[in-house]
């Protein structure tokens, strides 16, 4: 335990926490600022990147989501907090949840993906690229030249 504690509270260790740290904060900013240009591309505020849980609801606004999908992901999440507050529920319960919570995000998802990738006017590739490497792809779209089109 004495090892640990001194390697940890070294200036080497110190400096490499925070030069993490940056790191960490200049990618968030990056991608905080992708969503920005995404929403302003689509003709959208851009300082709505910066609320969490109402820069979804703009996102599945502006590519032509039903408000249903924004509900029900709000209650879900709700019904995820109260699992973890609420000790005595069932692990099953828990478990069969977890499960449906996984697959209907994992639908909106998809849907979310496919649906701003039409918007962008980009092609198949371009969506398996976004399923499968979302950041990279993310990023693409909002910095390069590709205009949005309002979903129909």
């Amino acid at each position: 335990m004495e090892d640990f504690e001194t390697y940890f509270s070294t200036p080497l260790a110190a400096a490499a926490t925070i030069v993490i740290l940056i790191i960490v904060l200049l990618i968030y900013v990056l991608f905080v600022v992708a969503e920005w240009r995404i929403l302003t591309k689509a003709g959208e505020k851009g300082w709505k990147a910066l609320i969490p849980i109402y820069n979804i609801y703009v996102s599945h606004h502006i590519v032509g989501m039903s408000h249903a999908w924004f509900i029900a992901e709000v209650i879900i999440w709700v019904i995820e907090i109260l699992f973890e507050v609420f000790e005595g529920i069932p692990d099953w319960i828990g478990l069969v949840f977890g499960i449906a919570v996984g697959i209907f995000t994992l639908i909106s998802e998809l849907i979310h993906i496919l649906k701003i990738c039409t918007c962008f006017g980009k092609g198949t590739g371009f969506k398996i690229g976004m399923i499968l490497i979302p950041d990279l792809f993310l990023l693409i779209l909002a910095f390069g030249k590709s205009e949005f089109k309002k979903a129909e």
